[in-house]
């Protein structure tokens, strides 16, 4: 027996550093993907070893689970698929920041030709073998329901990030990024900016509730003024507050009384 022990001790010493081989510490990789150009919402990263994926929130940013030399794919419509491979020094310098190269697409031109439909939509739909369509939603990858910011948002959030004022122990500190640009009033210039863009979406509903010739004839204001109406009814205090929660006659309303107002300025004099 005791042979037997010395025979397998050497053995064992051998062989004890090769018993954690191939046991590797999963890390979760912080990242963030960038461009000059296009949105970095909603791109796909797959971890091509573990296949566990998940989309970017609307600043770009996204966390995943990794191993050393693992291989991460990012892919979507507007950049041309990038892969990068999971080093040391990567996962040192957590987080990663990954810039995607825009994707051009050149169309060929193609000749469209009506289909042989039936007009019932089961057998159509058979004969098309239309596939259902995927979104990050339907995968249910997370960050898919997040609304996408618009530019004008993106850049408010990112001057207006974070508190004013941290505390960490007995340290305060004061985020003077939020400060200077309250201060020198380019926080609220964003904000402009977004509530700029707010009223433009809603001015395109209007005028998709309501044709431009549809509210001149009724309100007796020029066709080629519908525009400028409507600019002044957007200057309006109210305005954002019926946006929000108008319905169609409440809206048409609003409008009728602005309209009479309206009339009443220089703008319909000249």
């Amino acid at each position: 027996m005791q042979k037997r022990l010395k025979f397998l001790l050497p053995l064992i010493i051998v062989l004890a550093p090769f018993t954690g081989f191939g046991q590797e510490k999963t890390t979760r990789l912080h990242g963030q993907a960038k461009s000059f150009k296009n949105d970095v919402s909603n791109i796909l990263i797959i971890n091509l070893n573990s296949k566990k994926s998940t989309i970017t929130d609307a600043l770009g940013r996204f966390t995943i689970e990794v191993n050393l030399k693992d291989t991460l794919r990012f892919t979507a419509v507007q950049y041309k698929t990038k892969e990068i491979s999971i080093t040391d020094s990567i996962l040192l310098e957590n987080p990663l920041v990954v810039n995607l190269v825009d994707n051009v697409i050149n169309l060929k031109e193609v000749t469209v030709t009506p289909y042989n439909l039936t007009g019932k939509i089961d057998l159509d739909l058979e004969r098309l073998a239309i596939k259902p369509n995927v979104t990050s939603s339907s995968l249910g990858l997370p960050n898919a329901d997040i609304e996408v910011m618009t530019q004008s948002e993106r850049l408010l959030l990112e001057a207006d990030r974070g508190k004013y004022v941290h505390y960490y122990g007995i340290a305060l500190v004061i985020n003077t990024h939020k400060l200077m640009n309250k201060i020198s009033g380019r926080t609220k210039s964003f904000e402009e900016m977004v509530a700029r863009d707010e009223n433009m979406e809603f001015e395109k509903e209007i005028i998709a509730k309501f044709p431009k010739k549809t509210i001149s004839d009724n309100f007796g204001i020029p066709e080629t003024n519908i525009d400028g109406f409507l600019t002044y009814c957007m200057s309006q205090k109210d305005f954002s507050t019926l946006s929000q929660a108008a319905n169609s006659m409440e809206l048409w309303e609003y409008l009728k009384a602005r309209s009479l107002e309206f009339k009443k300025t220089d703008v319909l004099q000249e």
